[in-house]
């Protein structure tokens, strides 16, 4: 059985689709009135055409805590049980993106180099596109080359929110100091 709930958040409204090893998609719907058409197309998806899908509200409610927590920034570790899908590689730059603190940012290419994989930053990059389950695996922390926001799945402005959240200025703090010319 897979069961499925609309959440509401302090950002868009959140699918949340759960498998019976652990939530397996968490998706921003900016569209919010699509979530049963969404639900049931990723259940079928990830765990097959003959799957029971169920929307059960009830099932949710430790996830709906803690992101409550996260979003009034009470909670900067998620302890839901995650079952998402994907390659083997997706695998690996998931869980190493688990390991980036709160608060903390890593590029594209640290990433790769931290699997051991350098030429990889693009496909780290497309790996963390494929990322079924934003905020919990923390994709939002990855950003390009010189610090620039670049590619989210909830768009670029949901990123630079979450961001803000866990204490980035995004550059909208005065410089400490002026930069020489000469």
């Amino acid at each position: 059985m897979v069961r499925y709930t609309l959440l509401r958040t302090a950002l868009d409204p959140l699918l949340a689709v759960a498998g019976p090893c652990g939530l397996a998609r968490l998706e921003f719907l900016p569209c919010a009135w699509e979530y049963h058409t969404h639900a049931h197309a990723a259940a079928r998806h990830q765990f097959g055409p003959e799957v029971q899908v169920k929307e059960d509200d009830g099932a949710f409610g430790e996830l709906r805590d803690q992101l409550a927590e996260y979003f009034v920034g009470a909670r900067s570790v998620f302890t839901i049980e995650l079952d998402p899908h994907g390659t083997e590689f997706d695998r690996r730059v998931w869980a190493y993106l688990q390991k980036i603190p709160y608060g903390k940012l890593r590029t594209y290419g640290e990433v790769a180099r931290g699997l051991r994989k350098p030429q990889a930053t693009r496909a780290v990059g497309q790996a963390a596109g494929r990322n079924p389950l934003p905020i919990l695996i923390p994709c939002h922390r990855v950003v390009g080359r010189g610090g620039s926001l670049v590619g989210f799945a909830g768009g670029i402005d949901t990123k630079a929110r979450l961001l803000r959240l866990e204490g980035h200025t995004l550059g909208d703090s005065p410089r400490l100091e002026e930069p020489r010319l000469f």
